[in-house]
């Protein structure tokens, strides 16, 4: 890992101490918006993560990174470029370790997506809640998009199919678009689990803390903008695969016996070739199909390459 550290200045004067993570795939762009709107929030640190792989890339991010021009007091920036894809996961616990060893870790953390931008006192509230309550582990706020807002999500145990209400056979989970929590969580271990390549690592985090009693909050008053595209393009095969093989991994990691294995896999099949013929007749690509066929294998897919 390759790391730069660069001095910016915000309006922080807290002594809370709150460490904010943005991890960047060939999205500078997005990532200068949300990084822009991060640096007036409560954070005194920034990790500015790629996983890019691409000198062109870090090169943009590093003359992004030089422009910005903030006064008040001392808030540190690092940039630090992997070596590899890491995926989302595996990017965001290395970098809490790094942090954690490196530094003797913060109070509180914050994973926000690079294709997301804060809103004015939106770190400042989330600490407020999570302090306020002391048996909260994870708080979100609302997550605003072009069409619909969102707060907590429902996941179908036996089918894989997103609620935005309560629903029977569901369990409840935060977006991994933004998310703020207390320093012990990132101490328990690795926040994310790794199979998870992309998507579905957010879903598994609010599975395992609930099995945990562990306790989650979403404040509705509080708000974050979300693009919502991220890094990847829906019909695509990277995308495609990594949501439907995100799918088949949930029902074997939320399975409590044997038969309910059996059963959620019988219903991902039947859910995900589904989703697959409906999302390959509105994208006019046949990626999705192909996607169904390999989801169910442990396949590295990058940039439109595949391989075990």
């Amino acid at each position: 890992m390759c790391i730069r550290t660069i001095k910016l200045y915000s309006h922080l004067t807290t002594m809370t101490t709150t460490c904010a993570i943005i991890l960047n795939y060939f999205g500078s762009e997005k990532t200068e918006r949300c990084l822009r709107s991060l640096v007036p929030q409560a954070v005194d640190t920034i990790y500015l993560v790629d996983n890019s792989v691409s000198h062109s890339e870090i090169n943009k991010l590093s003359g992004m990174i030089e422009e910005l021009s903030i006064n008040d007091n001392l808030q540190t920036l690092h940039l630090l470029v992997n070596e590899d894809n890491l995926g989302f996961g595996k990017a965001i616990n290395k970098t809490l370790k790094f942090d954690l060893d490196s530094s003797g870790g913060h109070d509180f953390y914050l994973v926000l997506n690079n294709d997301a931008e804060t809103t004015p006192g939106m770190v400042e509230g989330l600490v407020r809640a999570i302090r306020q309550e002391p048996d909260i582990s994870l708080v979100s706020p609302r997550i605003v998009k072009a069409n619909d807002d969102t707060c907590f999500i429902w996941y179908h145990k036996l089918f894989g199919h997103l609620y935005w209400e309560r629903k029977p056979f569901c369990f409840p989970y935060l977006s991994g678009c933004c998310l703020l929590f207390k320093r012990s969580l990132a101490e328990e271990g690795p926040l994310f689990d790794e199979d998870f390549f992309m998507y579905g690592e957010d879903v598994h985090l609010g599975w395992r803390l609930q099995q945990q009693g562990e306790k989650m909050i979403c404040r509705e008053d509080i708000e974050v903008i979300h693009e919502g595209t991220g890094s990847s393009r829906h019909g695509d095969l990277f995308y495609e695969y990594h949501v439907a093989h995100g799918h088949i991994l949930l029902a074997m990691k939320t399975a409590n016996n044997r038969f309910q294995l059996a059963l959620f896999l019988l219903g991902r099949f039947f859910y995900l070739f589904t989703r697959s013929i409906i999302r390959a007749l509105r994208y006019r690509k046949l990626s999705p199909i192909l996607a169904f066929f390999l989801c169910w294998f442990p396949l590295k897919i990058r940039l439109g390459r595949v391989s075990e």
